[in-house]
């Protein structure tokens, strides 16, 4: 009854070694850079991005985006910084703060002289983000790009000059104080700098995210943010439409928890080369050379040597059996 036993147990670990090895093997190489920093990270990640901003309104010399000539007179750059997370399904929210600055230049009217204007702002805003290409597209292991819809909400301060093109003299002015020697001057250019003024903003947008690994995600982030005042240029018409600015930014994600597993990209395999029974048989596997010329096992002779051994144990108990069963005849 022991033998027995024994040719159980030995049977079951023989069977469980490649399991056994393959476990370890995957402990062994997903271990490095996957530390996870408790559930509060889980689906969190932060954003850093920079780009141009433009400006639409009441000065803006164009109607959708401007032309290749106009580039230096109303593009300016800005950057963003952000951080978020999951929340449930497909949804999430983030937080973000935004730095930049704005410029454009345009004749008014007919018999009225150029104008130019340069604002800058800094804006805060919480948003909802949507992830609409899960929806959009057909489910996909091997896709690694991907875009989300966000629609948020937050505030804006700003400083803006507006300046007569032909003297250079400022015309009018947000988030400056006048001077004593400039209150009677047509020349406001020496202006001290107060309080910012602040207003409600609407930012809302796409970004398209494509995944380098489990960990890095490089984007591309286009939002327009819409404002509650048609003063961000320093002038102002009642019966336009309030200012807004859009911003272009390229830059990387870093997600905190996300593991190789939980990636949700899959690595297509290799298709395996046809080889006879025969063949596959005859011909032993294949061993690296490591340095001076000295072979290395690899996994596959390991664990056939391990096999080897198990087999031989179980030839002995056999054996130990048919002594036993010979001596009680």
């Amino acid at each position: 009854m022991k033998n027995f036993y024994y040719l159980i147990i030995g049977a079951l670990i023989f069977s469980a070694t490649p399991a056994l090895a393959q476990d370890n093997s995957d402990e062994s190489g997903e271990s490095s850079g996957e530390e996870n920093l408790g559930p509060v990270f889980d689906g969190a990640f932060a954003k850093i991005s920079a780009g141009p901003s433009i400006y639409y309104g009441d000065l803006a010399d164009y109607y959708v985006f401007p032309k290749f000539s106009q580039f230096g007179t109303h593009i300016r750059s800005a950057y963003k910084i952000e951080i978020g997370r999951d929340i449930i399904g497909k949804l999430g929210a983030s937080f973000h703060f935004q730095k930049g600055s704005l410029k454009g230049t345009r004749r008014p009217g007919e018999q009225s002289r150029e104008v130019f204007f340069r604002t800058d702002y800094n804006d805060i805003a919480l948003s909802v983000r949507y992830r609409l290409s899960e929806s959009l597209l057909r489910a996909n292991p091997y896709r690694r790009y991907y875009f989300n819809a966000f629609v948020g909400a937050g505030m804006m301060w700003w400083r803006s000059q507006l300046y007569d093109r032909e003297t250079k003299y400022t015309k009018d002015y947000e988030g400056y104080i006048e001077t004593e020697s400039t209150v009677n001057s047509p020349n406001k250019g020496l202006l001290d700098k107060a309080k910012r003024p602040n207003i409600l903003v609407i930012p809302y947008g796409v970004t398209f995210g494509y995944r380098l690994n489990f960990k890095t995600d490089i984007f591309v982030d286009v939002s327009q943010t819409s404002t509650f005042t048609d003063r961000l240029d320093a002038w102002a018409r009642s019966w336009t439409a309030k200012d807004k600015y859009l911003y272009i930014g390229v830059g990387v994600t870093y997600n905190f928890n996300r593991s190789k597993a939980e990636d949700g990209i899959k690595k297509k395999e290799k298709p395996e080369k046809e080889e006879s029974e025969e063949t596959s048989e005859a011909t032993p596997a294949p061993t690296k050379k490591g340095l001076f010329g000295k072979r290395r096992k690899s996994k596959d002779d390991e664990l056939l040597n391990i096999r080897l051994k198990l087999f031989e144990t179980q030839l002995k108990l056999f054996e130990m059996q048919y002594l036993l069963e010979n001596e009680q005849k």
